[in-house]
Formats: C-alpha cells, sequence, structure tokens
C-alpha cells in the first residue's frame, strides 16, 4: 500500500487497500504558535488530547466507548499515554486499534483534537499550527498508510473531529474529516449518547 496525502473528505478504503490490514495506529501532531513580544506568556502550556469515540451503527456510543487521557484502554483501542504539552518532532499522540479485535457494535471510531480546559485558559486552535494525524500500519513495521494535514485555521473553536475509521459490511474506511467546533470532552461525548 503507497502513503497517500488525504484532503478533507477523502475517504481511503482499507479493506480494499489490503485485505490483511488488522493493526494500525493513528498518530497526531500539532505545533504551537508562538507569540512575540512582552504578553508571550503562556503560549507553551496548551494541552491538546487525542481522543476517540467508539460508535455503533446510530452514530451513539458504546459502552466503554471514550477513549482518553482518563480511559487510555478499550477493547481493541488503546492510548498510548498523555503527551501535556505538544513539544518535540513527530507524534504528539497516539492510539492503536486492532480492527478485528474491536467490540462487535462498533461500527465507526472517530478521533478528534481537544484543547484540555481551553475555556478557563483561554485557548484555542488559532494558537495551533502545522496539525496532522496519520495512519500506519503497525503490522509491517510502521508502514504509512496515509496522512492528513490540517491547512485551514482553526480560530476560535476548541476541538476539532479530526478524522474516522468506518465500517461498512466487512470493509474498513479511513475518512479525513477536519471538522472544527466549540467543545469539551464532556461536551462532545454527549452529542453521542443514547437518550
Amino acid at each position: 500500500m503507497n502513503m497517500l496525502n488525504l484532503k478533507k473528505n477523502d475517504i481511503l478504503n482499507l479493506t480494499k487497500e489490503d485485505p490483511s490490514l488488522n493493526r494500525i495506529m493513528l498518530g497526531a501532531g500539532w505545533d504551537v504558535v508562538e507569540k512575540k513580544g512582552f504578553f508571550s506568556f503562556g503560549t507553551k502550556d496548551y494541552d491538546l488530547d487525542l481522543t476517540a469515540f467508539l460508535l455503533d451503527g446510530d452514530d451513539k456510543l458504546i459502552h466503554k466507548g471514550i477513549i482518553y487521557f482518563g480511559a487510555q484502554k478499550g477493547k481493541g483501542i488503546m492510548l498510548h499515554g498523555d503527551n501535556l504539552t505538544g513539544e518535540g518532532d513527530g507524534d504528539d499522540e497516539k492510539i492503536s486499534v486492532e480492527l478485528n479485535n474491536l467490540p462487535a457494535d462498533c461500527k465507526k471510531v472517530l478521533f478528534s483534537v481537544i484543547i484540555y480546559d481551553a475555556e478557563k485558559r483561554k485557548q484555542s486552535f488559532s494558537g495551533v499550527k502545522n496539525a496532522y494525524v496519520r495512519l500506519i500500519d503497525e503490522d509491517k513495521r510502521g508502514a504509512e498508510i496515509c496522512r492528513y494535514n490540517l491547512s485551514e485555521d482553526g480560530g476560535d473553536n476548541t476541538a476539532i473531529y479530526f478524522a474516522e475509521l468506518i465500517k461498512e459490511d466487512s470493509h474498513w474506511h479511513f475518512k479525513a474529516r477536519g471538522e472544527f467546533l466549540k467543545g469539551s470532552l464532556h461536551t462532545m461525548a454527549e452529542m453521542y449518547r443514547r437518550r
């Protein structure tokens, strides 16, 4: 499978490209905009969190369907720690997914990046640059399958639905979503809770 650069709303049929695909990892990275001058304090303390919402066929959360810094493991899915600063090169946070081991009622895995405590810290995606997600084949020595580089300014938004894995019949698809919103982990989870 050759590595692809995806654009917003592009969909890649992972199963068609590689029917044996099972263990994958989504890596996310970003940089914080450094402000010059006297009022530059506080620009380094952005804490962005990679989160996965596991949804059923009705786009509702399944049982134990949120993977985040407070619940890092689920059936077939695991977050690799919580990077509190985003400093350094490469992926800032990663989530591994074993497609064949996800719960049977999981039909979609929605990946988001959320600024922790954004309202209290008065932070938004206008202070974030060079954000991307990439999909890696963990069975093939970390070969990169595809990448989605975010090109638009996030303005005063505090979260982004970055990408999603979608199961249709027996095929898994990866969609580059790139949809900004004003939200927290709590408000986003509430959108998908079964009423």
